[in-house]
């Protein structure tokens, strides 16, 4: 706890020295007081911060950001076009639709993607059954995100994790599969 702690305080007094564009003698001071008190006060988050990632959902993940930066400048592109040349022509769609991901990080992460991409934006998100609610400016667009290849590099990241998690419980031997539970302290019903 006291490594993350540490850690933390570091990472901060770093983002603080980069964002005030100053290293004196007064901006270390202020940053250090101020990351300290970050520290002090978020140190109840630590059981609830996240793991760190291992080499392959590192690599996952990797691919998943190439693919979508790639996606970005495609759109980018075909908005201009769309805007500046009218080809497609502006024909704004809503479209309901339910990708194959199960977990609540796993649509966060969708809808994201979605919607920092241009030309979509990802309206609405039904916890219950997994459906997503897209603004697209053009059919074309809508019709892209039935079968668009980040629905399927999330949906590799949460199987990943899936099995990760089954191996781990299976590793651990003290517990039976009908005895899994939240951890301790997670105050969300459904921790994915």
């Amino acid at each position: 706890m006291r490594k993350r702690s540490f850690v933390l305080f570091a990472l901060l007094l770093v983002f603080w020295l980069v964002v005030s564009a100053e290293v004196d003698s007064q901006h270390l001071v202020v940053g250090a007081v101020l990351a300290v008190m970050t520290v002090w006060f978020w140190q109840n988050l630590g059981p609830r911060l996240p793991r760190l990632l291992s080499g392959t959902e590192l690599l996952l993940l990797g691919h998943c950001l190439v693919t979508l930066v790639r996606f970005i400048i495609q759109s980018n592109i075909a908005v201009a076009k769309t805007i500046l040349l009218s080809s497609p022509p502006v024909g704004p769609v809503f479209v309901v639709m339910r990708p194959p991901i199960e977990s609540n990080w796993g649509r966060v992460l969708l809808a994201n993607c979605i919607t920092i991409t241009p030309g979509t934006v990802t309206i609405d998100i039904d916890p219950e059954t997994g459906q997503f609610i897209v603004h697209a400016l053009t059919e074309e667009a809508a019709r892209g995100l039935f079968d668009w290849q980040i629905i399927h590099e999330v949906s590799n990241l949460e199987s990943w994790k899936q099995r990760r998690a089954k191996h781990a419980v299976a590793a651990s031997g003290s517990h039976g599969v009908d005895s899994l539970r939240p951890v301790a302290g997670d105050y969300r019903p459904d921790s994915n």
